[in-house]
């Protein structure tokens, strides 16, 4: 019993961890990488726990690997897109481990998890790579996992303060 209630406490102490390692936010630049990684994330979770109906139905799994193969140049220049932003490869896996563990619990609590990763593949390899990532930030598949860095204000020279007048 105890042990059980151990493993819960540092289950919930390295989530915390977890998410603190995730970067506030990311770039305009990179929040795309961020989108598609997620999505690809979401891919690869479906994959392992996705069936598909019928023998001579091709699987989750082989879908996937077609997807990976169209796709695999991209995939790379994103991934390195994404080292660059973490800076270590510690913190990039940290915050794949954060988009897989939110893929695993949408299989358990959204009933449509499945069909829906299923859809959003097929319209993956169905699209040009340019198009890529513009599809996956549509999908805000990432939630709160990847948020935009706020803009910094840009000051006009309108916008500067005018000193008052000695009249």
């Amino acid at each position: 019993m105890h042990t059980g209630i151990r493993s819960a406490v540092f289950a919930v102490a390295m989530m915390g961890t977890a998410a603190q390692a995730a970067p506030a936010c990311f770039t305009k630049t990179e929040l795309p990488a961020a989108h598609l990684r997620a999505l690809q994330q979401q891919f690869n979770v479906a994959a392992l726990n996705c069936q598909t109906l019928g023998s001579d139905a091709p699987t989750f799994a082989s879908h996937y690997n077609k997807f990976v193969q169209r796709f695999g140049a991209q995939l790379a220049s994103n991934g390195e897109v994404l080292k660059r932003h973490f800076g270590h490869l510690n913190a990039l896996d940290h915050w794949i481990t954060l988009i897989a563990n939110d893929a695993g619990s949408q299989v358990i609590n959204q009933p449509n998890f499945c069909q829906l990763a299923w859809d959003r593949l097929d319209d993956m390899i169905a699209l040009e790579p340019a198009a890529m990532e513009v599809y996956a930030s549509k999908t805000e598949a990432a939630g709160n996992l990847a948020t935009p860095c706020p803009e910094k204000a840009v000051i006009t020279a309108s916008a500067k303060k005018k000193t008052p007048s000695a009249n």
